[in-house]
């Protein structure tokens, strides 16, 4: 090696050879192995979401005649300085804030033991919350309509 060196500070071309380092080719290539081992990994996490579409011959068939539309029950907030403004449809009665609500809809949910209530538990009812209210308000509002027992509650519609 010694000889190869001084050939090459003497000029003479002929002797010396080149000799190729291949330690920093050897680790990035265990960085590429390991970067796609690690990249790799995340695809196995990926799964399909199974989705249950009606049989063709089920969107054909007419629908019950005797079958009831429900209309939902719609509960109008708006967020005020004073707090949170709920408006019932007007054969319920006014609250002014959430647990009222929930008093409200509590007394008007159907019971089969006492044989008295407007709306069954799974009535659909929708919270129509305006572009001034505030999440807080709406979220009470619905944690109000669970507590009271309703099983189907939507969000959207006019406020």
């Amino acid at each position: 090696m010694a000889r190869e060196h001084r050939a090459l500070l003497r000029g003479d071309h002929e002797r010396a050879r080149l000799s190729l380092s291949i330690t920093p080719m050897i680790d990035v290539v265990f960085q590429l192995l390991i970067y796609f081992l690690l990249t790799a990994g995340i695809v196995s996490k990926e799964r399909n979401i199974r989705a249950e579409i009606p049989p063709a011959s089920s969107a054909e068939t007419e629908p019950d005649p005797f079958a009831l539309d429900l209309e939902p029950l719609v509960i109008r907030i708006a967020s005020t300085r004073d707090g949170a403004s709920i408006t019932l449809p007007s054969e319920l009665a006014s609250v002014r804030n959430a647990r009222e609500l929930e008093r409200v809809l509590r007394d008007a949910r159907f019971d089969e033991a006492r044989s008295r209530g407007l709306f069954p538990a799974d009535h659909p009812i929708r919270i129509a919350a305006s572009s001034t209210a505030r999440w807080e308000d709406v979220v009470e509002v619905f944690n109000a309509v669970i507590a009271a027992g309703y099983r189907s509650v939507a969000f959207g519609g006019d406020a």
